[in-house]
């Protein structure tokens, strides 16, 4: 039996927690795992950790403390615990026994900040769910100096301040003590890159099997997934990394990946998603949820076919950093100001338009999606009534447009009005599939 067939509601569990969380700890959990973890599994760690405060070492409890404490169900449990054992804050252990449902959670403290910046994963991920200005504030505010130059260490060691007699009758300990057992970044499997076939490129070169020790081959599977690197091109970065005399550098083999991923890619950044957000959508509403669970940063590399330019980048960096806008919101902004600037991405356009659906509350890409549609439904019932009244003065238009209408030839312009047309109510709403310009833009994209 699979094990999470084995997780019901009343499914025991046991926590296993031998050390505690710092200040320093929390700073770390609050400021870079938070962003890339999300708010439910970041909840769970927390509570399972606070939780073992209360109830004694190793007690037995049910998966119904958690659903009822933290108003998640099972499905929402279990897909946030995998991204804690992802990211190697959890490891999740089940009994043997065939009739034993029992789970052992066991909880790792955080990396330290050092470790998780200098961890290509971690890193690059949280760069790209918060943007590079977020990232370069959060790195600043960890950053300790070094010590001062010209000072030489004058401490004194055990011996030299405290006399220690031996007693034949003491033994050291062997029990097993609380200790602070931390996290090894994120969970990945050396089986998950074929060395073999490395071993097999580096034939005749000077890169010896020795220089491979088990942290090296962590390193090159981290950098294989996250560059998208074969076998081949890990050999190219191997050789501009190691020497005969020190073996291979771990800072220059990041770098050298670094720039092989952007010899071929370009300054485009890596992207990541869960396996939930990987499924393609169908159907029109389940497109525009879609777009609710990917990056802006995902959604600007799949619309230029993974080559944004240098101002799509800056443009999708400024709409993160600088509103409060979600995901679904922006990505339909970042569609919709494409198809009405033919393709181009201006800043000040683009950041006109987040302003206002800013101050309008939008969360979803269904809401962002609809004041398009009204928009459009008050542009036509406009025109249509100027087909049987004298218009007088134009229309005014929202703050967002106006850029786009202020370039239109001077005789198309029309004067501003000063009462706002009445929708005809009778008129029934247009949906997603009855818009054609918009409707054929999701089939382009989609198809990127």
């Amino acid at each position: 039996m699979k094990y999470n067939e084995r997780l019901k509601p009343n499914t025991e569990f046991i926590v296993y927690q031998p050390g505690n969380l710092s200040g320093d700890h929390y700073e770390v959990l609050n400021s870079l795992y938070l962003p890339v973890i999300g708010t439910e599994a970041f909840a769970i760690y927390l509570y399972l950790f606070e939780s073992t405060k209360i109830y004694d070492k190793l007690a037995v409890r049910f998966h119904r403390e958690l659903m009822d404490e933290l108003s998640l169900n099972l499905s929402g449990f279990e897909k946030a615990v995998d991204k804690l054992e992802a990211i190697g804050l959890v490891r999740t252990y089940v009994s043997n026994k065939a009739h034993d449902d029992l789970f052992v959670y066991s909880l790792l403290q955080p990396l330290s900040a050092d470790m998780y910046f200098k961890d290509p994963m971690l890193s690059m991920y949280l760069y790209s769910q918060v943007g590079s200005q977020k990232f370069n504030d959060k790195k600043e505010r960890l950053i300790y100096p070094d010590l001062p130059e010209n000072i030489t260490e004058v401490t004194k060691k055990f011996t030299e301040v405290f006399y220690h007699a031996r007693d034949a009758k003491f033994k050291t300990p062997h029990e097993n003590f609380k200790h602070n057992e931390t996290s090894r970044g994120p969970a990945v499997s050396l089986d998950d890159f074929d060395f073999d076939v490395l071993f097999t490129h580096l034939k005749g070169t000077r890169i010896d099997k020795q220089f491979f020790s088990k942290e090296i081959k962590r390193l090159i599977v981290q950098l294989s997934q996250l560059f998208k690197l074969n076998a081949y091109d890990i050999k190219q970065v191997l050789l501009q990394s190691t020497s005969p005399e020190f073996g291979i550098d771990k800072e220059r083999l990041k770098t050298e990946a670094r720039k092989y991923y952007q010899k071929e890619y370009g300054e485009v950044i890596p992207s990541f998603s869960t396996q939930e957000e990987a499924v393609q959508p169908s159907g029109d509403e389940t497109y525009l949820e879609g777009l609710d669970k990917v990056s802006p940063l995902d959604r600007i590399n799949d619309l230029r076919s993974y080559k944004p330019s240098e101002n799509d980048l800056k443009v999708v960096t400024e709409l993160i950093v600088k509103t409060g806008l979600e995901n679904g919101v922006l990505n339909v902004l970042l569609e919709y100001a494409i198809q009405m600037k033919d393709g181009e991405l201006p800043l000040r356009y683009v950041m006109t338009i987040a302003e206002n659906w800013e101050k309008e509350g939008y969360r979803t890409a269904a809401e962002a999606y609809q004041s398009i549609m009204e928009f459009r439904d008050a542009q036509e019932e406009k025109r249509r009534k100027r087909q049987f009244k004298y218009s007088g003065p134009g229309e005014e238009q929202p703050a967002w447009l106006k850029e786009k209408s202020d370039k239109r030839p001077a005789e198309k312009r029309q004067k501003p009005v000063k009462n706002e047309p009445v929708k005809n109510d009778k008129e029934p709403r247009k949906t997603l599939k009855d818009d054609e310009d918009f409707s054929k833009l999701i089939d382009k994209f989609r198809e990127n």
